[in-house]
């Protein structure tokens, strides 16, 4: 933009980032509904003290899937808070067995398409004397298909309190009954042992019932303080299995992890079981991971923006800056110093801004995480589409921004503070740019 105010323009540019930026959660997409999310009992009433179930039901856009437990590579599993009135209990979610899927890149993932329920168990108190009851709950999840949309529901379930029930939604909570994972079995019908070779584990699996499946996996379940690969069978004969597990990190003690051995005709069949094992205590008292000093953070956050860069939201954005090293020569190097520094701290001010943002979100409750998703949101990539296309064609000439004389001329005598400010915007401009990348 031939422009002699560049700073206006950039001001102007911010503001418009800020107006179209979502302020909420998208669960839409090309004005299609994603995700549809529902509770559902599997009573009629709330008798007490009986203990009954009930399920948060995602019904998932052809192609878009979200994600079990453990998402694998990417992804966030579901989350549901539930508030419940004083003295009721509530159980952990019973996740049916995932769908296994690789996507370009080897990014190995694990998840649900179409439709799932997450059961859970709730007891209420044995002296419940109210007629009716209201549970209600906050889900988020994350669904994606080439992109990913966080989405959320605040859900209410009405039951009344009786004395008696009748089953209620029976067929598709036997389905996902149907669908939970098993208990490891007795010793005499499968026995599982593990063991430790170099940066690896191997997991062996003797049992009969190997032999009626064709398609056998092993979903891991790791640690917060494990990070593993993705695992492999080495081995099979009609009896016997035998995994390899890559851990990318871990305590030197793990000797086994936590997931579900799962069974099929075909991987990800419809007819798919799984037996779930728990990992063994390690072979020595467990010791803490040792720390990583701050020097290694720094390392590797260096590394991570060196790769940043070739990232294709972010490489095109390095030619804004190369064009105004080439605006700038012939000045004097202690101008183009301050001009650098001032595009330091644009980018350093938009990454400062929105971890203030996200501390303050935090701070009053809300469920957030990086704001990364909310960048990918494709209204949020549009409008920063629309905003560069008219640099584009104000660039080739096709109109010109023509600004007050009195501004021009106000400008033009403080020309090098506007340089440093322009300098600054251009900094916050091009990471804005880059954050959908991020």
């Amino acid at each position: 933009m031939r422009i002699a105010s560049k700073s206006s323009v950039y001001s102007l540019l911010c503001w418009l980032l800020v107006a179209v930026a979502p302020h909420g959660l998208a669960q839409t997409y090309q004005g299609k509904q994603l995700v549809r999310a529902e509770l559902l009992a599997d009573t009629t009433a709330i008798v007490p003290g009986k203990s009954f179930t009930v399920g948060l039901l995602l019904r998932m856009a052809p192609g878009w899937h979200t994600y079990w437990k453990f998402s694998g590579d990417a992804g966030l599993p579901t989350e549901l808070k539930w508030k419940l009135p004083p003295g009721w209990k509530i159980s952990d979610i019973r996740w049916p067995i995932p769908l296994k899927t690789i996507d370009p890149g080897d990014i190995e993932t694990y998840g649900y398409e179409n439709e799932v329920l997450l059961m859970q168990e709730i007891t209420p108190p044995s002296n419940l004397d109210t007629s009716s009851a209201k549970l209600a709950a906050e889900a988020n999840w994350l669904v994606c298909e080439k992109i990913c949309i966080p989405g959320s529901a605040t859900l209410q379930l009405d039951l009344p309190v009786a004395s008696t029930s009748q089953p209620a939604n029976t067929d598709v909570f036997g389905r996902y009954r149907g669908l939970v994972p098993q208990n490891w079995p007795k010793p005499d019908v499968a026995r599982a042992d593990w063991s430790r070779v170099g940066s690896d584990l191997r997991l062996k699996i003797t049992s009969e019932t190997l032999a009626k499946y064709p398609a056998i996996d092993f979903f891991p379940l790791p640690e917060q303080d494990t990070i593993v690969g993705h695992p492999a069978v080495q081995s099979r004969n009609n009896n016997e299995i035998v995994f390899r597990i890559p851990l990318e990190s871990a305590p030197k003690d793990l000797s086994s992890i936590a997931g579900l051995v799962v069974f099929a005709q075909q991987p990800n069949g419809d007819d798919r079981a799984a037996w779930q094992i728990t990992s063994a205590p390690a072979v020595s008292a467990t010791r803490p991971a040792p720390a990583r000093g701050i020097f290694t953070f720094l390392l590797f956050g260096f590394l991570g923006g060196i790769i940043l860069n070739l990232m294709p939201c972010v490489l095109p954005v390095i030619s804004l800056k190369i064009f105004g090293f080439v605006q700038q020569a012939g000045q004097s190097r202690q101008k183009i110093f301050r001009s650098g520094i001032a595009f330091t701290i644009g980018i350093f001010a938009w990454f400062i801004a929105l971890a203030i943002l996200l501390i303050a979100l935090k701070s009053a409750g809300r469920d957030v995480t990086w704001g990364g998703f909310q960048f990918t949101n494709p209204y949020f990539v549009l409008a920063l589409s629309v905003i560069v296309l008219v640099f584009a064609l104000n660039l080739f000439g096709v109109f010109e921004i023509a600004l007050p004389q009195s501004v021009t001329r106000s400008l033009l005598s403080t020309s090098e503070r506007e340089d440093m400010l322009g300098s600054f915007f251009q900094g916050v401009f091009a990471t804005v740019l880059a954050t959908p990348c991020t």
